[in-house]
């Protein structure tokens, strides 16, 4: 597996010394953790025997620093300067080397039916595929096309859901796992999710509302069919009810359904200046939802227009991590999780337990990959990520392998 420039040398055992473990709810501090064939073997007290009893062993040195499930990435569009529609092993070789061990690769709306084919099965091809880096691609997020065509940057191309052309595009997906950004609002969305869930796939799609004005019990009646989340909170979404039926009050929306109900989580983009989300709106939502629903995106994109206009000039350009398109409208980000992560931290002053519920474990949950993934629990992936007090990342490890990153020999 490690043949492959994105990686280093490989063992058979790998033992992690003098590291302090995030767990799920809370922190083993001094402990070292094995890993066997590239599954979490044994969770050992510091200064256990390190002899290995078959093939080649190698012992890391944490030196200290916190040892962390690979985090997970659920709504990202691409990276290294290129969409997962495109190029998705350049993308996925780009979030891979910043810490991100599971990445839905998220489909992006395209003027033709055939550029929206051609990049689905691009996906597909490399998740199916041999290749090193597909361990990383967890399956696909299908964020639209069956959006309103009111709310975001791809409005122009959004389409009326039709139960056809969702089959199809199930069909090229192939089996992945998916996840859904629809906007339950819009006529035939009901039929196009239903069709989606009986359609014969081994993992049943999950649903997000999104892109989206719908009311509350039009969201609600999406529950039973799997709709388990909201695509970026605060985001391109909007009420049924607008300008408000009485003035100066405030109408309910979707947001506001978000926040009210336990079974939906919420996706938010932490940008370093809160342009996606206020910093308060990220600690109103934080305290709302509490950390078990709220999930940490980046929402990446592959490349952007450029700083516009009207971006305040107090804006450090070096820090301003998110995209605009050639409308100079919000569109994405240029975020990698670690960076997200740490802007979440600095903006909300959540805990690193905290962090890594809602970047690595929330996320695996609502994907259905947390049996494998998203937690350090004896038997699953080692998807590993060593990071310091502020989240900068020292180390990666895919299936137990080395994985080159900055810093690192890339």
């Amino acid at each position: 597996m490690c043949e492959d420039k994105y990686f280093l040398d490989e063992a058979d055992e790998v033992i992690f010394t003098n590291v302090n473990l995030i767990m799920a709810d809370g922190i083993l501090y001094d402990r070292q953790l094995r890993v066997n064939g590239g599954v979490i073997s044994a969770l050992e007290t510091a200064g256990t025997e390190n002899s290995a009893d078959r093939g080649s062993l190698r012992v890391i040195d944490g030196g200290g620093l916190y040892l962390a499930p690979g985090f997970v990435d659920q709504h990202c569009h691409g990276g290294g300067g290129e969409d997962f529609m495109e190029n998705p092993r350049i993308a996925t070789a780009h979030h891979l080397r910043h810490g991100t061990t599971s990445v839905m690769a998220t489909f992006t709306i395209r003027p033709t039916m055939k550029q929206m084919r051609d990049g689905i099965s691009r996906i597909a091809d490399l998740h199916f595929s041999n290749d090193p880096l597909a361990a990383a691609v967890a399956g696909i997020h299908m964020e639209g096309p069956f959006l309103s065509p009111h709310f975001g940057a791809s409005s122009d191309w959004s389409v009326a859901p039709d139960v056809e052309m969702a089959l199809e595009f199930q069909r090229l997906a192939r089996g992945m796992r998916s996840i859904w950004s629809v906007a339950p609002e819009l006529p035939d969305c009901f039929e196009v999710c239903r069709a989606l869930r009986t359609g014969g796939e081994k993992y049943l799609p999950r649903f997000l509302v999104g892109h989206s004005d719908a009311a509350h019990e039009e969201i609600m009646a999406f529950v039973p069919l799997g709709l388990a989340c909201a695509t970026h909170c605060t985001n391109a979404t909007g009420r049924k009810i607008e300008p408000t039926r009485f003035g100066g009050t405030r109408e309910f929306g979707v947001d506001e359904t978000v926040w009210l109900t336990d079974a939906i989580s919420a996706e938010v983009i932490p940008d370093y200046y809160g342009v996606h989300v206020r910093p308060l709106m990220l600690q109103l939502i934080l305290k709302i939802k509490s950390d078990e629903r709220v999930i940490i995106v980046t929402d990446s994109s592959g490349s952007s227009c450029g700083v516009p206009d009207f971006v305040p000039a107090e804006f450090n350009t070096e820090e301003l991590d998110v995209s605009f398109n050639d409308r100079a409208e919000l569109a994405g980000s240029k975020l990698t999780m670690d960076r997200a992560a740490r802007n979440m931290r600095r903006h909300t002053g959540a805990s690193l337990v905290s962090i890594f519920r809602m970047a690595a474990l929330n996320p695996a949950r609502f994907i259905g990959i947390d049996d494998t993934v998203g937690s350090i629990e004896v038997g699953k992936r080692a998807n590993l990520i060593l990071v310091d007090e502020d989240l900068y990342v020292h180390g990666i490890w895919l299936d137990g392998c080395e994985v080159a990153h900055p810093g690192g020999c890339v």
